[in-house]
């Protein structure tokens, strides 16, 4: 379904004097763990729903379906709550995107790092 089992948690170099490592390292390392804690429930669905397919006419594989899908919507709250406790304030915004893959047609996601523009707040309205 194109969610990654984690996340790289090297700090990328275009980050450097906007955040901390350690801060960026925390954040992937919180979005690791939902991913550790979510993905091994949704292979053991997915192998089930695998094995159980032509029985059910793809049945079986909704339960994968909908895992997935509450994963990912864990991961956009999980960064957005970061988003709101840290990045924000520091001109970032992170979100959760859907690329294709560099290697096939496949498609993945990936966690976009944006930076905010900045708003004269000394011009009058």
């Amino acid at each position: 379904f194109g969610l990654s089992n984690k996340f790289d948690t090297e700090f990328p170099s275009v980050l450097t004097g906007k955040v901390a490592p350690e801060e960026f390292k925390t954040s992937i390392s919180r979005v690791n763990t939902c991913l550790r804690k979510n993905l091994p429930v949704n292979v053991k669905w997915l192998l089930c729903g695998c094995l159980c397919c032509c029985c059910t006419l793809g049945c079986s594989l909704w339960p994968v379906v909908c895992l997935n899908k509450r994963t990912r919507r864990s991961i956009q709250k999980l960064l957005e709550w970061e988003n709101n406790r840290l990045y924000h304030k520091l001109g970032l915004h992170w979100k959760l995107s859907k690329r294709k893959c560099e290697t096939s047609n496949m498609m993945e996601y990936v966690i976009l790092i944006e930076f905010l523009p900045k708003y004269p707040i000394f011009r009058p309205d």
